[in-house]
């Protein structure tokens, strides 16, 4: 045996080392190239020392949306554009129930709702809560009733239209049963933060405004909140859209004495363009890149995304008098995630494996076919204007509610 040769029980083994020993650069990396919440959350739940390299990392993309069904039961949006499997999101012991349902969100935050019992008394309990924290902001009952005395009424005379809208605060006996809440800012945000309901109850409708410190609702009615199809913030204004007119109402806001109150109800009226063959609309109001978009599902048939005659997207330009329409065919990389109780656009192309030009369709109707779904899933692509199905496997029964009752989903936009 050469003098040089090492013996063959001398021979070093291999070290072993420790998953927490991988460098926090290409941790980075991984996380960076992670668009599912989930996977990242699996990242961090590793060790600490992975958990740290995750923070200290230079922030990644947003995850992609979630799914969020009424009962609090989501599902995740694949890169490939199909659903995973649901599962729940753990709600704090202070405001679970078996019948808490949720009804709208922003960014990481959920607004839920907890009805009274009995079906006539509308909801007894509304909170937003945050989703990753389980931090929750109560706020009021909404169909609290206070004394006539404290009320504080203001009549608004609708400009550029005809009827009046009455707003109240402290409002004496009004029952509200929301099914879609809008924030104009994170709650985290304190005064900012403007929560904005849609009650329907008993076949009425009514716009209820609230910001931190109020104790009451600020609730609004009128013949334009009566009709309405959708609403949204924009510009420091709320915008409210006619489900049988292409008006926009433009509602300003201020504080008094008495807290928020609707100060100016300007309708404004817009010209959309026609397509042959249509007999009707849907619609909804979708902030992208400083801008308003209109997106416009034209009815061709009966109800059903199979009947629909052509999407378009519109940007509403609300200098002119009346509102111009300009369609536009890209958006830029983005997508767009439309449900009842939430719409929002989508850096699509800060992934590689996300498809951008698409719009996500959870479309709901109110009056669905009796054997029929109560959703129609469906996606559209801007640069072929072709239809498809999209997220077919989830169960039908997630829509609704254990007593049979139609319940409708939101899209969750977590921030990292």
């Amino acid at each position: 045996m050469p003098l040089n040769m090492p013996r063959f029980d001398a021979v070093r083994q291999p070290q072993r080392r420790s998953w927490a020993d991988v460098p926090a650069d290409i941790l980075g990396i991984v996380v960076g190239r992670l668009p599912c919440v989930e996977d990242r959350a699996r990242l961090r739940s590793v060790c600490s020392a992975w958990r740290a390299a995750a923070r200290r990392h230079r922030a990644p993309p947003p995850p992609l949306p979630l799914l969020v069904h009424s009962n609090f039961a989501f599902s995740s949006f694949s890169p490939d554009g199909a659903m995973t499997g649901t599962r729940r999101i753990p709600v704090p012991k202070e405001v679970a129930a078996p019948d808490v349902r949720c009804v709208g969100s922003f960014e990481g935050w959920l607004a839920g709702v907890r009805p009274n019992e009995g079906r006539y008394f509308g909801d007894g309990k509304c909170f937003l809560m945050n989703a990753f924290s389980r931090d929750v902001v109560h706020l009021p009952p909404p169909s609290a009733s206070s004394h006539f005395v404290d009320a504080y009424t203001r009549s608004l005379p609708i400009i550029s239209g005809s009827g009046v809208v009455e707003c109240t605060i402290s409002a004496a006996q009004y029952v509200m049963s929301f099914c879609k809440v809008i924030l104009s800012a994170s709650p985290d945000s304190g005064s900012k933060c403007v929560a904005a309901a849609i009650s329907v109850h008993r076949n009425g409708a009514k716009l209820a405004l609230w910001r931190p410190g109020m104790t009451s609702w600020c609730v609004c009615l009128g013949g334009c909140i009566s009709k309405f199809s959708d609403i949204t913030f924009f510009q420091g204004k709320l915008y409210m859209l006619s489900k049988l007119t292409t008006n926009l109402y433009a509602f300003e806001l201020t504080d008094d004495d008495c807290g928020l109150m609707v100060s100016r109800v300007e309708r404004c009226v817009a010209q959309l363009p026609e397509v042959k063959g249509s007999y009707g609309l849907r619609w909804n109001l979708v902030e992208w890149h400083g801008k308003l978009l209109l997106v416009a599902r034209y009815l061709g048939g009966r109800e059903g995304w199979h009947n629909i005659c052509k999407v378009a997207v519109y940007v509403v330009d609300l200098s002119t008098k009346p509102f111009r329409f300009t369609e536009i065919n890209n958006l830029d990389g983005d997508c767009i995630f439309i449900s009842p109780c939430s719409a929002k656009s989508f850096h699509a192309w800060e992934y590689d494996c996300v498809q951008g030009e698409v719009i996500y369709f959870i479309d709901g109707y109110l009056y669905p076919a009796k054997n029929g779904p109560p959703f129609d899933k469906f996606m559209y692509n801007l640069r072929d204007g072709t239809l498809s199905s999209f997220a077919t496997d989830i169960a039908e029964s997630n829509f609704r509610a254990p007593d049979g009752k139609l319940m409708s989903p939101t899209w969750l936009f977590p921030s990292e």
